[in-house]
């Protein structure tokens, strides 16, 4: 007969057995609480000194201002207005001493409205400089009001910044204006028509190819569609503005040369509006 064998079951104890994952480690409540709490007032604290580093530190404050294209402006002129712009605050709390809070926008409208340039552009040189580069508006005639010159751009704009000199009033075409009303507007802007102004640049470049015509002056009044010019120890000649300025100048030419001929400076006017149809006075036969 075969013995039948006993077995003594045994309940595993899990309780005392260290059964955690070794690859998977989890954080223990006291340390992860002492790290969070060191971590907010860590991050406060790098926040507050990159916004003194970049917005406050003297490091950034400007020190230098460069300009280029100036010819008939001080540099000094600019500089005043960027230094004085440095002064003022911006985003409540900081300088616009700082290069990253200088408004170059704000100072490059300021220029233009001070001086009436062409074009403004100003660029941030790292970390303490400004370079200004200034275009200029190149004169192309002087316009006058009353007894009152000054220097005029192609596209209208007076040029306040120098006085005009008896040199230059050789050098450039004088255009009066002999309305009643002033036609410079608040922008330093003569208030007249493009295709008045095209026009009396086309006509000056034309006559000014005949030594046997030299201009004094350009006139526009109430007269519509008309430019006058006076010539010196001549005529005055009224031209239409609406008409080809070539064909005009040799139109004047002709009757000049073939009928007017010596009595150039005997001549009151010479009205050349119509076409072929040339009106003199007086009328040399």
């Amino acid at each position: 007969m075969f013995k039948r064998s006993y077995y003594r079951r045994i309940k595993k104890d899990y309780q005392h057995k260290n059964l955690r994952n070794p690859f998977f480690h989890r954080p223990e409540k006291g340390k992860s609480r002492l790290s969070f709490k060191w971590l907010i007032p860590a991050v406060f604290g790098l926040a507050i000194f990159l916004i003194w580093f970049f917005l406050a530190a003297p490091f950034w404050r400007l020190q230098q201002i460069r300009v280029s294209g100036l010819t008939r402006v001080p540099d000094s002129a600019l500089e005043n207005i960027i230094w004085s712009q440095t002064a003022s605050t911006r985003w409540l709390f900081f300088k616009q001493s700082d290069i990253f809070l200088f408004d170059k926008e704000a100072a490059a409208k300021t220029i233009l409205s001070d001086f009436n340039f062409a074009g403004v552009d100003i660029y941030k040189i790292w970390p303490h400089t400004l370079e200004i580069k200034v275009s200029e508006r190149p004169y192309a005639f002087i316009f006058q009001e009353g007894s009152r010159l000054f220097y005029a751009s192609a596209d209208a704009y007076l040029i306040k910044e120098s006085a005009v000199t008896p040199e230059d009033q050789k050098k450039y075409f004088i255009l009066e204006n002999k309305n009643p009303n002033t036609l410079v507007g608040a922008d330093n802007k003569i208030n007249i028509d493009s295709d008045y102004l095209n026009f009396i640049l086309s006509l000056s470049q034309h006559l000014s190819l005949y030594a046997e015509l030299p201009v004094e002056r350009f006139i526009i009044d109430q007269e519509f569609n008309t430019v006058k010019v006076k010539f010196v120890n001549g005529p005055l000649a009224y031209f239409n503005v609406k008409d080809d300025a070539a064909k005009q100048v040799s139109l004047l030419l002709l009757v000049k040369r073939e009928k007017i001929k010596d009595n150039f400076n005997k001549t009151d006017y010479i009205d050349l509006r119509y076409g072929d149809r040339i009106f003199i006075n007086p009328d040399f036969k």
